[in-house]
């Protein structure tokens, strides 16, 4: 992990996660399951503690964003899960994820949802924008006082920004239509699930991103 901006921790696991610092300590996806110890443990190194952890957002429900969910919130039983409302029974129930080819199949307890979601909702000082697409009920999270959006998997930006790869995608033209939804936000700085973030002029490059689909 490291401070990408003022206040902003990024872990660089197989997704991304983050951490958030200012006057509360919010965490957005938890990463694989394996990640869940890594983040615990940047917490010391930044000297927090897992009860300083206020609420943890969860952007979508695929196992690379909310695998580590269950070892945090053990840690950190005082923590809101926050998750929008279509996804929220899902995230709630024991379930085994498959992965990727040739990886193990992990089964992961359920985690109750504290904060049920909508677009628009502002939680922590964070706006919901509802990003559907990717999962049925991604969302993005536009943080004013930074002038940051946190895409989760609304965009890629592994080798370029662009969408994610339609193999991921519940539904790839619905995915394409949330990506010229974020293109009418105006944010300087963008972090998303998988790839670098982009540190100024982002909402530009999503607007050139959007006008090409």
């Amino acid at each position: 992990m490291a401070e990408i901006l003022k206040g902003v921790h990024m872990a660089d696991t197989y997704s991304n996660t983050f951490l958030l610092l200012d006057q509360r300590l919010i965490l957005i996806d938890t990463g694989t399951a394996d990640a869940g110890p890594r983040v615990l443990d940047y917490l010391k190194n930044i000297r927090m503690k897992p009860s300083d952890l206020g609420t943890i957002f969860v952007t979508h429900t695929h196992p690379d964003h909310v695998g580590g969910l269950a070892a945090i919130k053990a840690a950190a039983p005082g923590a809101k899960v926050a998750a929008h409302r279509i996804e929220a029974d899902f995230i709630s129930k024991k379930k085994t994820y498959t992965g990727p080819p040739g990886a193990a199949r992990q089964t992961h307890p359920g985690t109750p949802v504290d904060i049920l979601l909508e677009d628009g909702r502002v939680q922590d000082g964070l706006r919901v924008i509802f990003t559907p697409g990717h999962t049925t009920g991604s969302i993005s999270l536009l943080d004013g006082t930074r002038s940051l959006l946190l895409a989760g998997d609304a965009v890629n930006n592994e080798s370029g920004l662009r969408p994610m790869d339609d193999r991921y995608n519940v539904d790839p033209k619905q995915h394409r239509e949330s990506i010229k939804k974020l293109a009418a936000f105006t944010f300087e700085n963008l972090v998303m699930g998988h790839g670098s973030p982009i540190l100024g002029s982002a909402s530009k490059r999503v607007q050139e991103l959007a006008s090409g689909l």
